[in-house]
């Protein structure tokens, strides 16, 4: 199994309520079950909200371009330093805020670019200083609208939008279902629970898949595709359904 995280096991910008947890909990039991997170977040904010838990997780961070499995080797996708540079200059003359994600920490453009991505990891990038562009894993643009105008012209970047309105930069190629795919060994049955346009090519790849919530319309025609409400006591009879299921038949989860 292979889960988002915001809008489809978490809906508060917080960790999973207690009956989302529960469920994975006895997901994580199940023998022959492996599970993954697969998020824009980092791996500093999934150990914050899974604790322990997350030695028997494989994370799927900043929409693939950080994979840090439960077993195995670290592997990450910067953006190109090239197209990033002028990425961000467009940004600072529109006056568009904007954070660049380096895994263990973010740099943000000014105190109030995306709030929501906290201040404990925060540096606040200092004025009239050109931010450290190696090893930039994704570039959080609070306008998704601005950030694809930031990158047009721009070879090997692409954007994904959230439905919250903002976007991240990412390096052509990067996806959740790219990881994924690395991660899935032979044989294993992929079931994936999403609910934004990041998570579209993952849906679509997975051999059973859970779209929470109303986005990602055209999904619906898929017959591997089923639609949960986004609450978090549906979400948590979905996982124990695919843990029923798996008592029958191997899956990756």
């Amino acid at each position: 199994m292979v889960a988002d995280l915001d809008g489809t096991l978490t809906f508060a910008g917080d960790r999973p309520e207690p009956v989302v947890l529960a469920a994975w909990d006895a997901l994580m039991a199940m023998p022959g079950v492996r599970v993954a997170l697969a998020t824009a977040r980092s791996p500093r904010c999934i150990r914050g909200w899974f604790g322990p838990r997350v030695s028997q997780i494989d994370l799927v961070c900043c929409n693939g371009a950080l994979v840090v499995p439960a077993a195995g080797r670290v592997t990450s996708s910067p953006l190109p330093v090239r197209g990033l540079h002028p990425v961000v200059s467009r940004l600072e003359h529109l006056g568009v805020g904007y954070c660049l994600e380096y895994g263990d920490h973010f740099v943000a453009s000014t105190p109030r670019a995306l709030p929501w991505m906290g201040t404990r990891h925060r540096r606040l990038l200092p004025r009239g200083l050109a931010p450290r562009l190696e090893g930039v894993l994704k570039l959080s643009v609070a306008s998704a609208e601005a950030a694809h105008a930031a990158v047009v012209g721009v070879p090997g970047l692409t954007v994904l939008p959230h439905a919250t309105g903002d976007g991240d930069v990412l390096a052509r190629g990067v996806g959740k279902e790219v990881a994924v795919a690395d991660l899935r060994r032979r044989g294993e049955r992929l079931v994936a629970l999403g609910n934004d346009a990041n998570d579209r090519g993952l849906l679509g790849a997975a051999d059973a898949a859970y779209l929470v919530g109303g986005g990602l319309r055209d999904l619906d025609l898929l017959p591997h595709v089923r639609r949960v409400p986004a609450v978090s006591d549906a979400v948590a009879q979905v996982l124990r359904t695919v843990a029923a299921h798996a008592d029958r038949r191997p899956v990756t989860a």
